[in-house]
């Protein structure tokens, strides 16, 4: 993740006093920021710490950029420390989730499933997570992951090319979604220019938005897209809404701890 970004944030980011926007207000101090615990976290971070002590050994099949410098001989635990949610994150996220009640979530990128598990959690019962997975070591383990939960997860395994259109033209519920694979300029813009042309999609979470300069400067002309009406960057996620009837605004806000 970029340094300097991080820091302007520090400096800029608003907390709910400094937001004037009653949507982005109710947001931070009613979700957010409101001091609140789910029992499924616990069982979670369980599934994690096993994972992190998984030595074994795979091939990586890696089609984006998120973790090229590990090489593609690794461990589980090695791929899961690196490259899994982060249990700050997967809680916002899980919280945001429930705030917005999905009618579907679709999500680019599953890998071990850790981040799948906080979302899916949050969903209503008996609506749907799509989760889209290229590499077939982390299709087999997550696959193994979700069936010892009740959620209701399907995992459809190949390269995002091949997933992606088919999977929201399949399922017209899907209006929510999370975007957390090929961590390129050009594949982030290319995905979310396949994602703008569904009116079922709603809102769109981006991950890793400073993770490189691409990123940064595909995060920034997303922002500045007219199709999207509300911006909010959290530095470790960026969330964009495509409500036609939100006045265009972007906030930089504190992720709450």
């Amino acid at each position: 993740m970029l340094v300097a970004p991080y820091l302007r944030h520090l400096l800029v980011a608003k907390g709910p006093h400094g937001v004037h926007s009653p949507f982005v207000y109710q947001l931070i101090t009613q979700v957010l920021h409101k001091n609140q615990h789910r029992l499924i976290w616990q069982r979670i971070e369980n599934e994690r710490r096993a994972y992190l002590a998984n030595e074994t050994v795979y091939t990586a099949e890696d089609f984006g950029a998120g973790s090229k410098g590990m090489g593609n001989l690794r461990t589980v635990a090695r791929s899961v420390a690196a490259g899994a949610m982060s249990k700050r994150k997967g809680q916002a996220l899980h919280l945001l989730i429930e705030h917005l009640q999905p009618t579907g979530l679709l999500e680019i990128g599953t890998q071990f499933g850790i981040g799948t598990l906080y979302m899916a959690s949050a969903m209503k019962e008996g609506t749907m997570t799509l989760t889209l997975e290229g590499d077939s070591t982390h299709v087999a383990y997550a696959r193994e992951l979700f069936a010892r939960f009740p959620f209701s997860i399907e995992l459809q395994a190949g390269t995002f090319e091949e997933t992606l259109v088919r999977g929201i033209s399949n399922y017209n519920q899907l209006n929510t979604v999370y975007l957390d694979g090929n961590h390129t300029e050009e594949a982030t813009l290319r995905y979310m220019e396949i994602l703008l042309q569904y009116q079922q999609i709603h809102v769109i979470i981006l991950d890793d938005i400073y993770w490189s300069p691409g990123m940064k400067r595909a995060w920034e002309r997303i922002c500045a897209d007219e199709r999207i009406r509300l911006s909010l960057d959290f530095y470790w996620f960026g969330v964009v809404f495509l409500d036609g009837r939100l006045t265009k605004e972007h906030f930089q806000l504190y992720l709450p701890r």
